[in-house]
């Protein structure tokens, strides 16, 4: 299996928008943002990372057939060793953004600048950088899984950002490339546990080997898990998971030992039985969706800008198809 993709860029969004604001003396701080998400699936270690990739990586995959045969004189020069191969390639992607001091000079923010031709704070710069780094590696984690825009960045369901059939199609884990599809109704905490035992069953009939192995695990987004845990919590007669219903919090949750993680930008109606040695997630360097620059434009073009830049390149790939599980809904499957 040998996969080509070409290069495409993108532009992340995250522009300054101030609105009206309180400022009336000394700014309190620390600086609080809101939550968000990080790249999950690549911090958690639900993907093999590969780093220090400027274009292209081959992932070389090795399938052995049988092995013990008759004894005889000779060596056996039957093919019995297949090298596959897939290749991923990582596509280049920036955030270039400006803030302009003007906009901060009536905000509390102002307080602190040394004079009107001052630089940033420092605590606050620190707070801009990291909040930036914090929405790109959101917007990576959707991209994992969804893709992106025209022209495309291929993940691991799809190719477009969308979830449909023909998204799935274009995506990593096209069903037609080999991955095994499931059938399984759209996802409600009713219907759970029986689409994960529909999975499980096609691994074991299809991909048994998997499910002995350290790092086999179940993919799915918050949702899912969260309709599980209500699904284990409502079990039996109102009694559930150690007899306390749904008075009780889920820390972990598994299936027939298997771990079930979170990825937050899977798709709803996903789940996805695998091994985190079996999905490749590359870049050209491991610390490139954590790390921003400030750039003082003021200083040297006479504007009163400063700049936001990451630069940055990525790519997803799996490895080998057949040990690969999807479920999701019949409308999302090949016809």
């Amino acid at each position: 299996m040998n996969k080509n993709y070409k290069f495409a860029k993108y532009e992340l969004a995250t522009d300054i928008d101030v609105g009206t604001p309180s400022y009336a003396g000394v700014l309190a701080l620390p600086y609080l943002a809101p939550a968000v998400k990080l790249a999950e699936t690549v911090a958690n270690g639900y993907v093999t990372q590969l780093d220090g990739i400027t274009h292209k990586a081959v992932v070389n995959t090795l399938t052995p057939g049988g092995m013990i045969k008759a004894a005889g004189c000779d060596w056996d020069n039957d093919t019995d060793l297949v090298l596959g191969e897939s290749v991923l390639s990582v596509v280049d992607m920036m955030v270039n953004e400006n803030v302009c001091r003007k906009t901060m000079y009536p905000t509390w923010i102002g307080a602190n600048f040394n004079g009107r031709n001052g630089a940033l704070p420092s605590d606050f710069a620190t707070f801009l950088l990291s909040t930036v780094a914090n929405k790109a590696a959101e917007e990576v984690e959707t991209r994992i899984w969804n893709g992106g825009l025209t022209p495309n960045f291929v993940g691991f369901l799809s190719n477009d950002g969308v979830f449909n059939r023909a998204g799935l199609a274009a995506g990593q884990m096209a069903i037609a490339g080999g991955v095994n599809g499931q059938a399984i109704t759209s996802i409600t905490a009713a219907n759970v546990v029986a689409g994960l035992g529909l999975v499980y069953a096609n691994a074991n009939a299809n991909c048994s080997g998997i499910l002995g192995k350290a790092d086999t695990q179940i993919l799915v987004n918050q949702k899912t898990w969260g309709f599980y845990a209500q699904a284990l919590g409502e079990a039996g007669s109102a009694q559930g998971v150690r007899m306390e219903g749904t008075n009780q919090g889920f820390t972990t949750l598994q299936y027939l030992g298997i771990p079930i993680n979170v990825c937050p930008g899977m798709p709803d109606d996903a789940i996805v039985l695998c091994q985190a040695s079996n999905l490749f997630y590359g870049t050209n360097l491991g610390t490139d969706t954590t790390e921003a620059k400030l750039i003082p434009f003021y200083e040297y073009d006479g504007s009163d800008n400063v700049g936001i830049s990451m630069r940055f390149a990525l790519g997803v790939q799996i490895g080998v198809a057949s040990d690969i599980v999807l479920g999701t809904t019949a409308a999302i499957l090949p016809a």
